[in-house]
């Protein structure tokens, strides 16, 4: 039995109900004391910040689980922002943000970086023969596996917070979205296809959206979770459509997926997708937009968005890493200036911190909220 001991000042642990009270009312657009700031540090992040590889994450189910708990209890150590401290730890397979799993598709896996799929399809006559999958087909298979392995190899873990034990809870979920499927099956062709093939391309959309609204339902009965929640959907790589080609393969297959999960729509795209804000506005109707990139100019954001949709996101990932504190704090008050104006609005890192950003960093964002308060008007 392996005990992994994370270590907070109760002063921290004490602070819980304060954050999520100010989360809380954020996600409602209540007036809060400050905007709240959530930093999106990812595995990598982590993994790169205690001098670990992807060949390490990934080399067993085992290996994945403990890898994720000692990223956690990284961030936990050394990230002081309004996200609460959890009394639960939950983890699933992590095998980094592929997308479209469940279908055939070679998977490079370098030592030092996430993995990526080699898109499958690279003519679109193939797409004629595509079918939609089996939930447990693709790395899905790999994931069940390795999910089943993992909950036994939690048995032989004990986590700790300033020495009072904490569940680890293992669960799968089916990440991503239509058009993030679509473009790992087809990669850049999939743009080309919609504007020579556009059959062909509405045939692909229609089967990679079939299939997620078969994953979906699928794993939440694995876990034994409700059908009909609330669905986010990813979107990444829609930026780079046109607002015309936007609203004729993106919107109704999205438009689709969250007739079949009513309720409050969670989206994600961390593009450049200025040109589509009024569309996902109006069309998709989003009301959280979960970490949207620095390449979006806020002021466009704000216009379209702020006070009627959650916003989170921020400064870029680089000017983190590599910035003066004098400009990571100008870049956060900005942010706060021109989004927190009207609520719903969380600081974060646009697009995903990078590994290598010092923790100083991180603590300028949340400094700057401290020091600024809420931009809120009344």
């Amino acid at each position: 039995m392996e005990r992994i001991d994370i270590e907070v000042d109760e002063r921290r642990l004490a602070l819980n109900p304060e954050k999520g009270d100010r989360l809380r009312k954020t996600d409602v657009f209540e007036p809060t004391d400050r905007v709240p700031v959530v930093l999106n540090t990812n595995q990598w992040t982590a993994l790169a910040a205690r001098g670990r590889t992807t060949a390490d994450y990934i080399r067993s189910p085992a290996d994945n689980l403990r890898e994720q708990i000692l990223n956690a209890k990284w961030r936990i150590e050394n990230v002081h922002d309004d996200s609460p401290i959890p009394s639960v730890l939950q983890f699933q397979p992590d095998f980094g943000c592929l997308r479209g799993v469940e279908f055939d598709m070679e998977i490079v896996w370098p030592d030092d970086g996430p993995p990526k799929c080699s898109h499958p399809l690279t003519e679109p006559e193939q797409i004629d023969a595509l079918a939609v999958p089996h939930p447990t087909d693709g790395l899905n298979a790999r994931r069940i596996e390795w999910y089943h392995a993992m909950v036994e190899a939690s048995h032989d873990l004990k986590i700790f917070i300033n020495g009072r034990p904490i569940e680890i809870r293992l669960t799968l979920v089916h990440g991503g979205g239509p058009i993030p499927a679509a473009f790992a099956l087809a990669g850049a062709n999939l743009f080309l296809w919609m504007a020579l093939e556009p059959e062909r391309a509405h045939h692909l959309m229609r089967i990679v959206t079939d299939s997620h609204l078969n994953c979906v339902p699928y794993f939440d009965r694995m876990m034994g979770r409700d059908i009909g929640h609330p669905l986010s959907l990813g979107c990444d790589a829609g930026e780079m459509l046109s607002p015309e080609m936007f609203m004729e393969f993106v919107v109704p297959y999205y438009q689709e997926a969250w007739k079949a999960y009513p309720g409050r729509r969670g989206f994600h795209n961390c593009g450049k997708n200025e040109h589509l804000l009024d569309i996902i506005r109006d069309e998709l109707k989003i009301g959280r937009h979960n970490g949207f990139g620095s390449c979006v100019d806020p002021h466009v954001l704000a216009e379209k968005m702020a006070g009627r949709v959650v916003l989170r996101g921020g400064p870029d990932a680089y000017l983190l890493k590599a910035g003066s504190w004098a400009d990571i704090t100008a870049a956060a008050r900005m942010y706060i200036e021109v989004l927190g104006r009207r609520g719903g609005y969380v600081l974060s890192v646009g697009g995903g911190a990078a590994p290598g950003t010092p923790l100083e960093s991180y603590h300028a964002l949340v400094e700057t909220s401290r020091e600024f308060g809420c931009a809120q008007t009344a």
